[in-house]
């Protein structure tokens, strides 16, 4: 695989996270300027919570580097495609979901008491959701091969 996949994925894993769902929210619901936005985003911020909620994280990304390293899909052009779309999907749940999971700090909404269980389950149906879209992918891949040689 090329490099520039490997630093999207290392890229993607940093910086897509629950901080940049805050900091978006907070600029586009809560209506902060982009210096009260980062205020807010990292009033209780620490490296612990970071790595903690990171090691979760790591997980869908871990399976994806693997699937890259030692699949054959880095030898086609199709497999690179997937690969790319796997990562970019993969970066979209995770944003997806830490931007559910509190989109109710900045509407008068209450937060369910249930939403911190987000920053374990968001990476696990990550990983999930990019198995089947991987199946999906070798399915579709298998089944153009049958009619081509038939």
């Amino acid at each position: 695989m090329k490099r520039s996949f490997w630093i999207a994925l290392l890229a993607s894993f940093v910086l897509v996270n629950e901080y940049l769902a805050t900091w978006l929210l907070a600029v586009f619901v809560g209506d902060l300027d982009m210096q009260q936005a980062y205020a807010k985003t990292f009033k209780f911020a620490s490296f612990d919570s970071y790595i903690f909620t990171a090691s979760f994280r790591a997980i869908p990304y871990i399976a994806l580097a693997l699937l890259a390293a030692k699949s054959k899909l880095s030898l086609s052009a199709n497999g690179q495609l997937n690969l790319w779309l796997m990562l970019i999907a993969l970066a979209g749940f995770h944003l997806y979901g830490y931007w559910g999971m509190q989109y109710t700090l900045f509407t008068p909404d209450s937060a369910s008491s249930t939403s911190a269980l987000a920053v374990i389950f968001i990476p696990i149906w990550a990983l999930v959701l990019g198995s089947a879209g991987y199946a999906l992918f070798h399915t579709v891949s298998l089944i153009s091969q049958y009619f081509k040689r038939h």
